[in-house]
């Protein structure tokens, strides 16, 4: 039986640490181990490094090599404390938790030890509250928000197969088509660090396309620009002044430049549309947004300027 705080009527709270404007699971394995899984609505499967696997009691059988990473089958989604659990996948196959080998890369998702991507978070309606720092999702799926204003189409390409989820928003008078991607994350140059105002180096992040980055830094040669300012990629920063998600303004935006060549690559089979850019919790982080996995619609709240959020 699941088990954990209940949010509010009907929502179940999960376990969470809140680190640099991402939410990380914080599940505690039966043998009394805390798990630290960054939930990335544009990330893969469920997955977590090797020794993890291992530490579960899984055996982990290595399959090949991906993005210069050992890639190894898992087995079946682990059991959780009963007070600091984490949902299964819903669709998931009897192998839905898959591992990779390389500790290093715990250092590019902010120490997590693994993901909880699009397949873990697919067939359910999740409430992300940025302000609140708390994760929570539906024990049963509520009516849908009707769309208007503030909720708007956060469309699939395949549920629940392949469930990243787009959305449109407004940047200079253009309607973009981005990645709503809660996982985004950017490593910052010193320099970068001081530019965008201090704070940590490893953050929440957005990204563009090289074609929609060299577009507004046209048209837009004032727009402030911090020339490799992604310490690991070596990317350009350009400062977005505002950036209009489900019909709220926000900003100013930071967006790393992204290749072409992704977006129309490995991204387009992701989508169910091509995309220009990716939005991270850096541009959420006012919101406390309803992702309706089931009814493909995102519900946008903010608190401040005469909008009060509803508690469900």
């Amino acid at each position: 039986m699941f088990v954990a705080t209940h949010a509010s009527i009907g929502q179940t709270r999960v376990p969470t640490r809140y680190i640099a404007d991402r939410f990380y699971a914080t599940p505690v394995t039966t043998q009394g181990d805390t798990l630290l899984l960054l939930v990335d609505t544009g990330g893969g499967g469920a997955w977590v490094i090797k020794p993890v696997l291992e530490r579960l009691g899984i055996e982990p059988r290595f399959v090949g090599v991906q993005l210069g990473d050992s890639v190894y089958m898992g087995g079946k989604f682990p059991s959780f404390a009963a007070d600091a659990t984490i949902p299964i996948p819903l669709g998931a196959p009897d192998t839905c938790i898959t591992g990779f080998g390389n500790n290093a890369t715990k250092r590019a998702m902010g120490g997590a030890v693994g993901i909880l991507g699009h397949t873990w978070l697919a067939g359910r309606v999740w409430v992300f509250d940025y302000p609140r720092h708390h994760l929570s999702f539906y024990d049963v799926s509520p009516d849908p928000h009707p769309f208007g204003p503030h909720t708007i189409p956060m469309t699939l390409r395949e549920p629940l197969w392949r469930n990243d989820p787009r959305i449109e928003v407004r940047i200079d008078g253009d309607t973009i088509g981005v990645l709503l991607d809660t996982g985004g994350t950017s490593e910052l140059s010193p320099e970068a660090v001081k530019a965008t105002g201090g704070g940590p180096s490893m953050r929440a992040s957005a990204f563009a396309t090289a074609r929609l980055w060299n577009k507004w830094h046209k048209t837009h040669p004032s727009w402030r620009v911090v020339r490799h300012g992604e310490l690991t990629t070596n990317a350009d920063l350009i400062q977005v002044p505002s950036v209009n998600i489900g019909g709220y303004d926000v900003g100013p935006v930071w967006f790393a430049k992204r290749s072409d060549r992704a977006y129309d690559g490995i991204m387009m089979l992701m989508m169910d549309q091509p995309i220009l850019a990716a939005i991270g919790g850096n541009a959420l982080k006012t919101f406390r947004i309803t992702m309706d996995y089931p009814n493909q619609r995102a519900t946008f709240e903010r608190r401040g300027a005469g909008v009060r959020v509803a508690q469900k």
